[in-house]
């Protein structure tokens, strides 16, 4: 096996990508918090709505190609033909030069239908900022795409973990400067043109290059279905992801409605990313495995697992989201940011609730049943559609809100009938309901508090009594599995120094467990 995916490479691998993921997700809300105090509502707004746009770009201009070169690239390589992984890089670098250029001309094209709110006469920033920063950017996440399927992740690893800390201090720099939007737009892009200055040494360093020849006509028969059918999931992803929402409230609404929702939508995926990522990460490869040794039976047992896993980190983060948004939002970002507490609190509840759609989706791309993955994705755009357009012209922030919170409670409920109908797969409803039970029973513990004061800083403090009242109601209660119990007493074990004072209470919990059955 090539030592880039060898067992010990990707155990390091997922190490740093973990390590990277918590860096720049702390330090992505650092730099929210910090523009957004220096700006203000209505110029974060218009900034981040910027941003959004070129964003929107890079995912449409990249469509596919980065997805297809990971795998084709690593396919290469596993077949000891480096010259063939270097062909199919420059094949699809060809056709991403292209598609920028052609993404480029829509964009000037679209330009006065979707410039934000209150930017007349600023055409020419707004054209120089997002033309350059979504170029660059996409390049970058295209080679990044390519060290992937050479097993290099760690060039996206450290790369990103550099180039999150200039932006901290350079946005902080501005933010004490007092610096106008245009600083703030103008500094943008010179990050997103710097972070292919970082990856193009490491890409040196380790021999990954676009190669010159042409590929094989059988590769390329069977590069293209992967790449039209990535380019579909690309589309349909991009118009569901809170893309009709965020549209119509810069063209209905305003710039700090889309400011509001904005904020909203980091903190959320900032809370999922640090509960699940790790989880996540490993759930795929795991699946894939027990899906060759032994087909849907081994496969149900780590869904079994996995969804059980999903729904007690979701219930943690909507608990604590609740209690935590009002603390929260006036600590990082100030009293000018109360709208956004009310839209922080559904949509973290919401995505606390949905969390388990991650292992949905794994099992879905596991299994290769693409028919319904197609119907699940062309569901949830036309449920997003509607819904946006429903209630955001007539109830502005709160329609996008609710908007976004009934698209993806109806999706998971599909996508959940749909799979178990499907694919037989058995969900461990017993468990689920009693840590439903523990959820409601740890709010409940938060009640005498707030009924004497309910104040940001009292529904902080509730929040660790909600914690605390969960996870001793899931112990109580149910939702628990004797192997569950050992994996953490194995944990204690090991680390006797630190963990040593919970192995005897491990132990009993563990007698008091029904044993499973074989």
């Amino acid at each position: 096996m090539n030592r880039p995916f060898s067992r010990v490479a990707a155990f390091k691998a997922g190490a740093l990508m973990a390590a990277s993921t918590y860096v720049t997700v702390a330090l992505g809300l650092v730099v929210s918090a910090l523009i957004a105090r220096g700006l203000g509502p209505q110029d974060y707004g218009r900034y981040v709505y910027v941003l959004w746009l070129s964003s929107l770009l890079i995912i449409i201009g990249n469509n596919g190609l980065g997805v297809s070169g990971i795998r084709f690239i690593s396919e290469s390589l596993g077949r000891e033909r480096p010259d063939e992984a270097a062909n199919v890089h420059g094949w699809l670098r060809k056709r991403q030069w292209f598609s920028l250029a052609a993404v480029g001309v829509l964009f000037l094209i679209a330009l006065p239908f979707i410039q934000p709110a209150g930017w007349e006469g600023h055409q020419g920033l707004l054209i120089g900022v997002v033309t350059v920063s979504f170029v660059a950017k996409a390049i970058f996440q295209f080679d990044v795409s390519m060290a992937k399927g050479h097993g290099r992740f760690n060039v996206e690893a450290w790369s990103t973990m550099i180039m999150s800390v200039l932006y901290t201090a350079g946005v902080a720099a501005l933010m004490m400067s007092k610096s106008p939007l245009s600083w703030y737009l103008v500094f943008f892009s010179v990050i997103s043109v710097g972070h292919i200055f970082v990856v193009a040494p490491m890409l040196k360093r380790d021999g990954i290059h676009a190669g010159k020849a042409p590929c094989s006509p059988e590769l390329i028969e069977r590069i293209k279905p992967h790449l039209w059918w990535t380019i579909v999931q690309v589309a349909v992803a991009t118009l569901s992801n809170k893309t009709i929402e965020t549209f119509l409230l810069n063209s209905l609404i305003g710039p700090a409605e889309v400011g509001f929702f904005a904020i909203a939508t980091n903190l959320t995926r900032g809370g999922v990313e640090l509960v699940s990522s790790s989880l996540t990460s490993l759930l795929m490869p795991m699946l894939a495995h027990a899906y060759g040794a032994g087909g849907m039976k081994q496969v149900n047992t780590i869904m079994s697992d996995a969804i059980r896993y999903c729904v007690f980190l979701g219930l943690i983060l909507a608990g604590l989201g609740l209690l935590w948004a009002a603390f929260g939002i006036a600590l990082m970002y100030g009293n000018k940011y109360e709208p956004v507490v009310n839209v922080l609190r559904i949509m973290v509840v919401v995505g606390g609730l949905t969390l388990a759609e991650s292992a949905f989706g794994a099992l879905l791309t596991t299994t290769d049943n693409q028919r319904l993955r197609a119907f699940v994705a062309l569901f949830s755009v036309g449920i997003s559609v509607f819904c946006a357009v429903t209630l955001v012209p007539m109830y502005g922030l709160m329609g996008a809100v609710w908007a976004n919170a009934i698209s993806r409670i109806v999706v998971m409920v599909v996508i959940t009938t749909a799979i178990v109908r499907k694919l037989d797969v058995t969900l461990p409803w017993r468990e689920l309901r009693g840590l439903l039970i523990s959820g409601v029973l740890g709010l409940l513990a938060t009640a005498p508090l707030l009924w004497w004061s309910n104040t940001a800083l009292t529904q902080f403090a509730a929040g660790f009594i909600y914690l605390a009242g969960f996870m001793a109601a899931s112990v109580v209660v149910g939702g628990w599995h004797q192997k569950d119990v050992r994996m953490l007493l194995s944990l204690a074990e090991r680390k006797p120094k630190q963990l040593g004072w919970l192995a005897p209470r491990l132990r009993g919990w563990l007698a008091r467990l029904p044993t499973e059955s074989a």
